[in-house]
């Protein structure tokens, strides 16, 4: 079985690594000459859960069930569940690996929590609560992780005011993360490496404004934004350091699961609805309120929200929510008045939006779950939604739930070297390609119900 390795960069737009940095990351302008690469296209929702798990899976989130890092109780208005790796039935990557014979090690990729048993080692992600429970696979491995690192890091706390602290554990977070990495690519048989560093995602949400001098929001300072490429520049020397370490055979992708970009500001979409006649209360409430906390009058709702990066539209159909009151021929017309009126949303001057509205069945091969009725993306993602009530307007522009300088943007990156390639070649894929291109190259079957195309070293 050939051997391949998947370094994940989270959060890494195009522009930002293949023209804006790349005079400072020499290791990556270096495999560039001799590798596929260019923009990778996310899922919709361009969301960290589910797009890594679309891009092990060659699943949409669609097939997956997965439309976020949260989801609801079928049944209830408000009781929530946040996906885990139990909730991933489809296969990923390296369980085909293993089914196979072949050796992995998988690190960081989410969701992998509560960590499942792979034939070799697997860390787990962000979403693991902490390291004093079994975070690790075999779990005895989390022992050697100490020897190697001290406390390992799963993730930072981005959403502050305190770039001190942030940057400092920031930098100490990945350091840690590549340092386990290097030791088990090193003493560990592997025929399948996947790595994912939640760094430059975070990086992006605390610091963004001061980096991007086109942000609307700018801040001048040298210090911070010395901090942003900094953070590359680290990038790129541990992607030298790994490069090192791989065989001559070894196929080598370089990928990020969604793209970034200045976040604008936040739209109360569940004040919107409630302005439209389409959401009742019972109480008004008197200051920013959660939606958690919202007493709705479900009898007279006909549609409510769910905020984030894009909103999740859900309709009181009658006979399916425990209070609906859309009847069931009424359902598909008023679904399509309401996505024209959520299309025709403007700016706070008046201005028009790039608005995007998808019916799930509409963009998925196939929908599981408790998928919305209606997913609107904000001019073009530049808008966050907030589900809450009870703001002076329907726009504002700190985050809701603390600072944040960057939204989630429709393109990532993929860089794809293949042993014998020794040209360069730029073009598109999609983030669904990546996992029939790595299980075709490692000489094992392609499952039918992968969507993706296989990436080749040259155009076909």
């Amino acid at each position: 079985m050939k051997r391949s390795v998947v370094l994940g960069w989270d959060g890494v737009p195009p522009g930002l690594v293949f023209n804006d940095l790349i005079d400072r990351l020499p290791n990556l302008r270096e495999i560039l000459k001799s590798s596929t690469y260019g923009p990778l296209q996310s899922v919709s929702p361009p969301i960290t859960v589910p797009a890594w798990m679309s891009m092990m899976t060659g699943c949409d989130p669609g097939q997956l069930g997965l439309y976020g890092f949260r989801h609801r109780t079928p049944g209830d208005y408000k009781e929530i569940w946040i996906p885990d790796s139990t909730h991933i039935k489809q296969p990923k990557v390296w369980d085909i690996v293993g089914e196979h014979g072949g050796k992995v090690i998988v690190i960081g990729v989410p969701p992998t929590y509560p960590p499942s048993e792979v034939d070799g080692v697997l860390i787990s992600g962000f979403l693991a609560p902490d390291t004093e429970r079994p975070y690790t696979y075999p779990p005895e491995i989390s022992e050697k992780i100490s020897e190697i690192v001290g406390d390992y890091t799963l993730d930072v706390f981005y959403r502050t005011e305190d770039k001190e602290t942030l940057s400092a554990e920031l930098f100490e977070m990945t350091k840690k993360r590549h340092r386990v990495a290097k030791h088990l690519l090193q003493n560990e048989e592997w025929n399948l490496f996947v790595m994912m560093e939640v760094g430059p995602d975070r990086l992006h949400h605390g610091f963004w404004r001061y980096y991007d001098v086109t942000h609307s929001r700018h801040i001048e300072s040298e210090k911070y934004r010395s901090v942003f490429i900094r953070y590359y520049e680290l990038l790129d020397k541990q992607l030298g350091e790994i490069l090192e370490l791989l065989p001559d055979d070894c196929v080598l992708i370089l990928a990020s699961d969604h793209g970034a970009k200045e976040r604008e500001g936040v739209f109360c979409i569940n004040q919107w609805l409630y302005n439209q006649g389409l959401l009742a209360l019972k109480s008004e409430p008197s200051s920013p309120t959660s939606f958690e906390d919202l007493d709705i009058d479900w009898k007279h709702t006909k549609a409510w929200a769910w905020g984030g990066y894009y909103a999740r539209i859900f309709i009181n159909l009658e006979g399916y929510e425990r209070e609906g009151c859309v009847p069931h021929d009424e359902y598909e017309q008023f679904r399509d008045t309401l996505a024209q009126m959520l299309l025709s949303i403007r700016g706070p001057n008046g201005e028009s939006w790039e608005n995007i509205v998808d019916k799930p069945e509409d963009i998925y091969h196939e929908c599981n779950g408790e998928y919305p009725d209606l997913m609107l993306y904000l001019d073009d993602l530049h808008w966050r939604a907030s589900g809450g009530l009870g703001y002076d307007s329907v726009y504002f522009y700190e985050s809701d739930n603390g600072p944040d300088d960057a939204i989630h943007d429709w393109n990532g990156i993929y860089v794809i070297h293949f042993p014998e390639q020794q040209h360069s070649a730029k073009r598109e894929q999609s983030i669904l390609d990546i996992a029939p291109t790595l299980l075709q190259y490692m000489g094992l079957k392609v499952p039918s119900y992968m969507k993706g195309k296989t990436i080749r070293s040259k155009h076909k």
